[in-house]
């Protein structure tokens, strides 16, 4: 079957929406909690879907900071469930302060692929060569607005590798973490955990940090085999992804 689909524009750009590809749309959007119980233990925060997500794809999870005690916060992310039922995330965090328990306030945005059709009312749906929905009106499109492509190493000592991005990030952005669930991978042999700091000198940051384990092994962190670490950052107003 040859791709079909919607396609528009104006003097600002296009929107071209195909048969082939499923599209990423906002799913639910909410808070959590990370707090710990000592102060030289990392911290903890989960949140539970409003509605599990049904798609075989994982769903991609956006958060930003919103508010707590500690100027600096690193996390690493763990997507729960699995395909056709994805019912949450978790954090576990690490923050430097003195004898301050974390309790930070985090946003975030769940998002997922097309699955399901508008049945009543005006709209359109846009189906895939096998009949499934890759795209419906009821739907909102995320708008990614940046990505973290390339990653330049700016800490290199005996416990601690860090890596530094080609974008900065702004109060109101969320930072995609379902891009490093589990992103040990991309340190092959060479980190025993890869987190990622969200928030530096009180400030919005994103820079990827790994706990050094072996000399051996490979970086992966600038591509391999055509593939590179890429991190979404995207806005999300509440006037127009809203639950």
């Amino acid at each position: 079957m040859s791709s079909y689909g919607f396609s528009a524009k104006n003097n600002y750009g296009s929107v071209i929406i195909t048969s082939e590809r499923k599209v990423l749309v906002f799913s639910e959007r909410g808070t959590l909690n990370i707090t710990s119980r000592y102060t030289d233990r990392g911290g903890y925060g989960e949140a539970v879907f409003i509605k599990p997500i049904r798609t075989q794809e994982p769903p991609q999870v956006f958060i930003r900071h919103v508010s707590g005690l500690h100027s600096s916060l690193g996390l690493s992310a763990t997507i729960k469930g699995g395909p056709g039922a994805w019912t949450g995330f978790s954090l576990d965090s690490a923050s430097s302060g003195g004898n301050t328990l974390q309790n930070f306030l985090i946003e975030y945005v769940a998002c997922k692929f097309s699955d399901t059709a508008e049945t009543s009312g005006y709209g359109m749906n846009i189906r895939d060569a096998s009949g499934q929905i890759a795209f419906s009106t009821k739907d909102k499109p995320v708008r990614y607005g940046k990505f973290a492509t390339s990653w330049t190493q700016t800490l290199f000592d005996t416990y601690q590798f860090i890596f530094t991005p080609n974008v900065t990030i702004d109060d109101d952005d969320f930072i995609c973490i379902s891009a490093i669930d589990r992103g040990v991978n991309w340190f092959a042999q060479k980190a025993q955990f890869a987190g990622m700091n969200i928030l530096a000198g009180g400030k919005p940051n994103m820079n990827i940090y790994c706990q050094v384990m072996t000399a051996g092994g490979d970086w992966y962190y600038d591509g391999t085999a055509g593939t590179t670490l890429g991190v979404a950052v995207c806005k999300f107003p509440e006037s127009r992804y809203y639950n």
